[in-house]
C-alpha cells in the first residue's frame, strides 16, 4: 500500500511538469494561430502543429492505472501464447492474484480500456476468479454513473462512498473503472449483499481529438455500463434532461436487440447545480415530459425492431416521481477557498439512502454471475456494434430508407445488364454479330438501329 501510494504521487509529480510545459507551448501556439488566421499558408501549418501538441498533451499523462493496464495486456498476451501450447520464459500467474489483492485493498480496476474502448475479457475474468478464491462467491450490488464530461460524476461517487476516483477540470476519467466496497456487518443485517461494486465512467461527448472520430464510443459505453449494473446514476448538469435523449435511445435499442442477454437495469436522474430547494415541485411538468419522451422513444424503437415494449420502464426500470433528484452546487462560492456546501452533503446522503433502499428490493448478483454478465454483454455489444454508429432513430430510419432505394437501383442496373447479356448471347449464338461492342452505350445504339 505504501509503495503504490508513493508510486502514484511520484508519477503525478513527474508528469505534471511535462503537462505544464505542453500547456504553455499550446497556449503560445494557439495565440499565434489566432493572430495569423488571415494568412492561409502559415495558418494551415500552425494548425497542424497545434494538433500535434494537442496529441502530445493527451499522451503525456502517465499514472498507476497505465501500469496496471500494461500488466493486464501482458497477461492477455501470455494467455494467448499459452493457449497455442507454446512455452513461456516468465511466470504470469501471479498477476491476477495481485490485481485481486489490490481491489480488496481499495484500488480501482480498469474495466474498459480508456484509449481504445476495449474490455479485456481474459484479464477481467481471471481477476474476478482470483477475487472469488479470496472472498468466496460473494453477493454484490453493482452501481454506476453516466453523464457528460465535467458534470461531477466522480466527485459524487467520492463523496458518497469515500472513494478516490480522479477529479479535475476536463476529462480526467478514461474508460470505466470498478471499485469494490465492503459492506459493514451492521449493514449486512439489513441488506441482501456483501459488497458494493461502484463503476465510474468517462464523460460522454468529450471534445478531445481522440474522441472526435468515434461517435459510436459513447453509445457503446453507455449501453455496456447501464446493462452491466443493477442501478445507474444518470448525471445531468442543470435542469434539462433532453441532452441525454440520443444516448438513452441507443441504449434502449441495443437492449431490445440483445434479447438473449438477460438484463434488469434501473436508473435515477441526478440534476447537478440546481440550487433552488423547491426545484422538485417546480419541475413536475419537466419530469412528466421526461417520462413521455422516454416512453415515446421506447415505443418507436420497439416498433422498428419488432419487439413488444410500450414504455421505458419495461426496458430500464424508472419512476419519474421518485427517481429524479436535484443537487445544489458542491461549493459555496468559488474554489479553492470556498467551503463545501452543506446542502450538497445532505443531497448526497439522501441519494445514498435512496440507492440502498432500492438495493434491498433489486435482484442482487454474485461475483460468478457478474463475470458471466461482463462476458455475455461485451460479446453481444460487439455483435451489435454497427447500430452504435448512428446517433438516433432518425438516422437509422434514413439509413434503412436509403438502403431500400439502393437495393432498387442496384437491382435495376443488374436486371438491365442481364437483359443486355442475354440479347448479346442470342445474337452470338445465331451468328448475327461477330464482334461485341465495348460499351453499353454502343450496344444500346445498335439496338435502336
Amino acid at each position: 500500500m505504501y509503495f503504490l501510494k508513493w508510486l502514484g504521487i511520484l508519477l503525478n509529480e513527474y508528469t505534471s511538469k511535462e503537462i505544464s510545459g505542453l500547456l504553455h507551448k499550446y497556449d503560445e501556439k494557439w495565440s499565434t494561430v489566432v493572430k495569423l488566421k488571415k494568412n492561409c499558408d502559415k495558418y494551415e501549418q500552425l494548425t497542424a502543429e497545434l494538433e500535434g501538441i494537442s496529441k502530445e498533451l493527451q499522451a503525456a499523462s502517465f499514472g498507476l492505472e497505465h501500469i496496471k493496464r500494461e500488466i493486464g495486456q501482458i497477461y492477455e498476451s501470455c494467455s494467448s501464447v499459452k493457449k497455442n501450447k507454446k512455452d513461456l520464459q516468465i511466470d504470469f500467474s501471479s498477476f491476477t492474484s495481485l490485481a485481486a489483492e489490490m481491489m480488496i485493498s481499495g484500488f480501482p480496476l480498469e474495466l474498459m480500456d480508456g484509449d481504445i474502448a476495449y474490455v479485456p475479457l481474459d484479464w477481467i475474468s481471471a481477476v474476478l476468479d482470483e477475487l472469488i478464491k479470496a472472498l468466496g462467491n460473494q453477493r454484490v450490488f453493482v452501481l454506476s454513473v453516466l453523464g457528460f464530461q465535467s458534470t461531477g460524476k466522480s466527485t459524487m461517487l467520492n463523496a458518497m462512498f469515500g472513494l478516490q476516483f480522479a477529479v479535475s477540470a476536463g476529462r480526467c476519467t478514461r474508460g470505466a473503472f470498478m471499485h469494490l466496497i465492503k459492506v459493514s456487518s451492521e449493514m449486512k443485517a439489513q441488506m441482501s449483499f456483501d459488497y458494493i461494486l461502484v463503476v465510474d465512467t468517462e464523460g460522454l461527448h468529450a471534445l478531445e481529438p481522440a474522441r472526435r472520430s468515434t461517435r459510436n464510443h459513447d453509445n457503446e459505453l453507455a449501453t455496456f455500463v447501464v446493462g452491466l449494473v443493477n442501478h445507474t446514476l444518470i448525471n445531468i448538469f442543470g435542469e434539462n434532461p433532453a441532452e441525454m435523449q440520443d444516448i438513452l435511445e441507443s441504449v434502449v435499442r441495443a437492449f431490445l436487440r440483445m434479447k438473449k442477454v438477460r438484463l434488469n437495469p434501473s436508473c435515477v436522474f441526478v440534476h447537478q447545480n440546481v440550487s433552488d430547494i423547491t426545484a422538485k415541485e417546480k419541475n413536475m411538468e419537466v419530469r412528466r415530459q421526461l417520462q413521455e419522451m422516454l416512453d415515446e422513444i421506447t415505443k418507436l424503437t420497439a416498433e422498428e425492431e419488432v419487439c413488444d415494449a410500450e414504455n421505458f420502464s419495461e426496458v430500464i426500470e424508472f419512476d419519474a416521481l421518485n427517481d429524479v433528484k436535484y443537487f445544489s452546487h458542491l461549493w459555496e462560492g468559488s474554489p479553492p477557498m470556498a467551503p463545501p456546501n452543506p446542502n450538497y452533503c445532505e443531497n448526497i446522503q439522501k441519494l445514498k439512502e435512496s440507492i440502498l433502499s432500492h438495493a434491498t428490493k433489486s435482484h442482487v448478483i454474485t461475483l460468478i454471475d457478474l463475470k458471466d454478465r461482463i462476458n455475455d454483454l461485451w460479446k453481444a455489444l460487439l455483435n451489435e456494434r454497427f447500430i452504435f454508429s448512428f446517433r438516433n432513430s432518425l438516422e437509422i430510419s434514413a439509413y434503412r430508407k436509403l438502403e431500400t432505394e439502393y437495393s432498387k437501383w442496384s437491382w435495376t442496373i443488374r436486371s438491365a445488364m442481364v437483359d443486355t447479356e442475354n440479347k448479346l448471347y442470342n445474337k452470338i449464338e445465331n451468328e448475327t454479330i461477330h464482334k461485341v461492342k465495348k460499351t453499353y452505350l454502343e450496344t444500346e445504339t445498335d439496338k435502336d438501329k
